[in-house]
């Protein structure tokens, strides 16, 4: 815990409320994030980032000074690896945690072999190494299921899990009354810290791998902002307090996602006209913005999100395809 490698990568921030955000380190800085949740005593974890994030973790608690017996639970907002792959290596560290998880989600932190698979066929062997590691199973004893409205007492600090559909099938968000805040995952966009300095905040939707779908988004946004909400917290990245605003600005990415998906549909090289659309629609809104970025750096921030986004598209075009009922 205590080599300069690791002191270097360790970088948190108190939010107020017994909520902290930590950079899981990603690829970057300010990609992705966890929150570190602290009450009477107890810890836990919303989303854990990559198994390569475990020793963050742990080095963040040892500064805090809280023992990892005191950590009760990890919360997953959904198993994209980037959200839940280190859930197995956390519950190694932490005796006396319980995983609390999505319906959907349960048979993939048992058995992660398929998730795993699935990912290595994306990404290959060595980038999938240094992305995000190997991943651990996590024992069905120590799994809590977390139904569409389920609450847990977090040592007297109510939490709710509701069940958000659009991203993915097996996502949940968490609602902490004390804060009023919502830990989103990936419900509530992407938004990076670079490229919110200009006169409007930037936003998209992770459309990937293979469960966009914007109608389901568009109403889980909708549900979500009937809640007393003061304050998103973002894995992607960070809290944001203008909620009304950045749930406008997300509706609009989401709806644009989808035109662009639909107008492109017949283009034999659609995936790459897509990325390639996603991408200089994104440059265009944040000169226009002035946000401070060339463009370049607007390219290496967000060109591989916009390929990612352009593959989920992909995928949701042919699933709209394969189920309609055309002469």
């Amino acid at each position: 815990m205590g080599d300069t490698s690791l002191a270097d990568t360790v970088y948190y921030q108190d939010l107020g409320h017994g909520i902290s955000c930590i950079d899981t380190m990603l690829q970057r800085r300010g990609l992705a994030a966890c929150y570190l949740l602290e009450h009477g005593g107890m810890a836990g974890f919303i989303d854990t980032g990559t198994n390569n994030s475990v020793p963050i973790l742990c080095e963040v608690l040892r500064r805090k000074g809280i023992a990892p017996t005191a950590v009760a639970y990890i919360m997953p907002t959904h198993v994209h690896l980037d959200h839940a792959g280190g859930a197995g290596g956390l519950m190694q560290q932490f005796p006396n945690a319980t995983l609390i998880i999505h319906p959907r989600g349960a048979r993939h932190m048992i058995a992660p072999a398929k998730l795993e698979a699935g990912s290595l066929a994306v990404y290959g062997e060595e980038e999938f190494g240094k992305l995000f590691g190997r991943l651990t199973a996590v024992d069905a004893g120590r799994i809590q299921i977390a139904e569409d409205g389920f609450e847990l007492d977090f040592n007297g600090r109510r939490l709710v899990f509701l069940d958000t559909p659009g991203h993915a099938r097996h996502h949940y968000v968490v609602y902490d009354e004390l804060s009023r805040g919502l830990f989103t995952g990936d419900t509530f966009g992407a938004s990076y810290p670079e490229l919110n300095c200009g006169r409007s905040r930037f936003i998209f939707p992770p459309t990937t791998p293979i469960q966009f779908d914007p109608l389901a988004w568009q109403s889980s946004l909708d549900r979500l902002m009937t809640l007393d909400l003061q304050r998103v917290f973002v894995t992607h990245f960070g809290m944001h307090e203008d909620v009304p605003a950045m749930k406008t600005l997300l509706r609009q990415s989401i709806q644009d996602h989808a035109d662009t998906a639909e107008d492109l549909a017949q283009e034999p090289d659609r995936c790459d006209r897509i990325a390639q659309s996603l991408l200089q629609a994104s440059i265009d809104y944040l000169l226009d913005a002035q946000c401070g970025i060339d463009v370049d750096t607007i390219r290496a921030l967000i060109g591989r999100d916009m390929e990612l986004n352009a593959q989920g598209l992909d995928h949701w075009l042919s699933t709209l395809q394969a189920h309609s009922v055309g002469p």
